[in-house]
């Protein structure tokens, strides 16, 4: 019989229950939704979802130039990056939010080439002919490409709370998780 941890017994404090770095990475090759955050100029915040791609320690989003979010980053740059594991092979209870700084690109050639790529890759899960295809819909004129700069991290482990809370496991103590394989994607990619 093993020991027992000191159970946890109220959620007050959930700030000791962060993801693990390799965790937080394969969360982001994994999930290809993401809500981005930004205010209006009446300060309301507002938020929409989006595929993403994170590359170079930052989110990458696209839209069309016409969105109101558009101009509001333009203006009021700081945003945020929302990011949960629901509907990926980490099941549900993880999540991640990023404090973020916005630069939106219009008609930038060098980061169109790589971000449709690796976004149709991503969306379409490596198939070369069907990402192709995506490619040819989202370079259009009128599109932008939305860099989120990540300025501060918040995340979640609900996998370790759930451990805490049976006694199995108390923070500072080793974690270990078998993590899901790394999407094919993203080998093909790094090429």
């Amino acid at each position: 019989m093993t020991e027992q941890k000191n159970a946890k017994t109220n959620y007050d404090d959930v700030s000791v229950y962060p993801l693990d770095a390799d965790k937080i990475e394969r969360l982001l090759q994994v999930q290809t939704e993401c809500s981005v955050l930004w205010t209006t100029s009446e300060h309301w915040p507002m938020g929409v979802m989006h595929r993403f791609v994170f590359q170079d320690g930052k989110f990458w989003v696209t839209c069309a130039s016409q969105r109101k979010r558009v101009p509001a980053l333009k203006k009021r740059n700081k945003s945020a990056v929302i990011i949960s594991s629901e509907g990926t092979p980490f099941g549900r209870d993880q999540t991640l939010t990023a404090k973020c700084v916005a630069t939106v690109h219009e008609n930038n050639a060098q980061v169109k080439s790589w971000f449709y790529h690796a976004l149709a890759m991503k969306l379409r899960d490596g198939n070369e002919a069907e990402a192709a295809k995506f490619e040819q819909f989202l370079d259009t004129p009128a599109r932008v490409i939305i860099e989120l700069e990540p300025v501060k991290w918040i995340t979640y482990d609900g996998k370790k709370v759930a451990a805490h809370v049976a006694g199995e496991w108390a923070p500072g103590d080793p974690w270990s998780e078998e993590l899901p394989p790394e999407p094919g994607w993203v080998a093909q990619l790094r090429g």
